[in-house]
């Protein structure tokens, strides 16, 4: 399986970085203005759906006493099923439109934690008192939203998973809540970021669902605090058209408007977007200072490269999750040309801790390329899951109680889901920047910054 996640990592990444690297130099006037794509998909969450619960009536133990001089009570225990390994399971877009993030982020991590466990003989389940190997089911959903959503209920009814994980992508990671709701599965989401599904959490309304990235009104907050330290003066908000970009470029709009700040554009872009230059321009007309970018990889790579053959250099940047992947970032353009980039994806930075830097250069092994330092949080909140499996076995509801309400010790220090915002791991930030580096600093909060945010630089020559 490590050379499969490492060959669907390699070829995806050569993939679009093939691409995009040859086109790097082509002025403007090169680029095909036409939308060859627009990917719109609708799901409704219908928290509370109903769901079916069978309920098994167990007749109470039966006594049988027997009186020579002594009473022998004989009461008969509950004979468990065979267990011969524990199935986690997943469905992810490992092709199509979101695969360029998802194969760099997800599947490392999955197999990671699946491997060191399976190391010590697997997940040790306390209802058997030993340790049974983990198997791994991984599906590929093609970036299609019914293909996802019947693997997951595949998952579920047929292959018999013990416990799922998330998948990603904020609006893939909605169209399954449902699922694991009606199932009553708890499920970790860690590429997802929603308002409506973490105020939905919040309110008691998805009780099985726990959201590792900061949620967009945590994430809208901090930009914009970070955007008025920064001194923005005109500020440009572009996103993608689909529930990550709509929902987060919303809440940082929002926060702004706290603060009596006014965007000075406010625009959206389609999926498959193939020409960004006359948004680019747009920006560029409006004097744009601080450009604000919710954006995935792909489109990303296509809003730096034509912003340098534009020459639009705003002093202040930043976007998410467009600018986390190395891969498709320091690899792609160089560390010069990233510099003063930031992202709201910011963790910990890897130079932190000697077992950060360790965790970098294991997932290398893994996928061929360096992770984001988000990625850290992602395999502490898998430790944390088999972490409550190791003390509750497969009893999904205590698994979720445990995971709603305890802290746990992991690789970062420890951690604890505060319900509908994130997963509070000890030190950490919200805000990482390029800074000339392959490894990208933590700027924002002050207080945990491994690194003072700086200014963006015009674009090397």
């Amino acid at each position: 399986m490590t050379v499969a996640v490492s060959a669907i990592v390699a070829g995806v990444v050569a993939g679009v970085g093939a691409y995009y690297a040859g086109t790097l130099a082509a002025p403007v006037k090169e680029v095909v203005k036409e939308v060859t794509k627009t990917v719109t998909s609708t799901t409704t969450l219908a928290p509370g759906a109903p769901y079916t619960t069978t309920v098994t009536i167990t007749p109470p133990p039966t006594t049988i006493t027997k009186t020579v001089t002594t009473t022998v009570t004989t009461t008969p225990t509950a004979t468990l099923p065979p267990k011969e390994k524990v199935k986690i399971g997943c469905s992810l877009p490992l092709s199509g439109i979101f695969a360029a993030g998802c194969t760099i982020e997800i599947p490392p991590a999955i197999q990671m934690i699946v491997d060191d466990y399976n190391a010590k003989g697997g997940l040790y389940l306390p209802e058997y008192g030993r340790r049974v190997p983990v198997e791994l089911i991984m599906y590929d959903c093609k970036s299609d939203v019914e293909t996802l959503m019947r693997q997951y209920e595949k998952l579920i009814i047929e292959d018999k998973a013990d416990y799922i994980i998330g998948t990603w992508g904020t609006s893939l990671n909605f169209a399954i809540v449902p699922l694991a709701e009606k199932y009553r599965h708890p499920l970790i989401i860690f590429a997802g970021q929603s308002q409506q599904l973490a105020s939905a959490v919040k309110a008691g309304d998805l009780k099985w669902i726990f959201l590792v990235l900061p949620q967009s009104h945590v994430l809208g907050k901090h930009v914009a605090d970070y955007l008025v330290y920064m001194g923005a003066k005109n500020i440009g908000i572009i996103y993608i058209n689909d529930l990550h970009g709509i929902e987060n470029a919303g809440a940082i709009y929002s926060a702004l408007y706290a603060k009596g700040i006014m965007p000075v554009i406010y625009e959206s872009y389609p999926l498959g977007v193939m020409d960004l230059s006359p948004l680019i321009k747009k920006l560029k007309d409006a004097n744009v200072d601080a450009l604000v970018a919710c954006s995935y990889p792909d489109d990303h790579i296509l809003l730096i490269r034509q912003s340098i053959a534009l020459d639009f250099s705003p002093k202040i940047w930043i976007d998410g999750p467009g600018s986390i992947l190395p891969p498709l970032t320091v690899d792609l353009f160089g560390p010069e040309v990233m510099k003063g980039i930031s992202h709201y994806h910011g963790a910990r930075c890897f130079r932190d801790s000697p077992k950060f830097m360790e965790f970098r250069e294991r997932w290398y092994k893994y996928s061929g390329v360096y992770p984001p330092n988000g990625e850290m949080r992602q395999y502490a909140a898998y430790e944390m899951l088999f972490q409550a499996i190791e003390k509750y076995g497969l009893d999904k509801e205590k698994v979720r109680d445990a995971l709603a309400k305890e802290t746990f010790e992991t690789f970062m220090g420890k951690a604890k889901f505060l319900a509908g915002d994130y997963l509070d791991v000890e030190g950490q930030g919200f805000i990482g920047q390029w800074q000339g580096d392959v490894i990208d600093e933590v700027v924002w909060p002050l207080e945990v910054a491994s690194a003072k945010p700086i200014v963006k630089p015009p674009w090397p020559k």
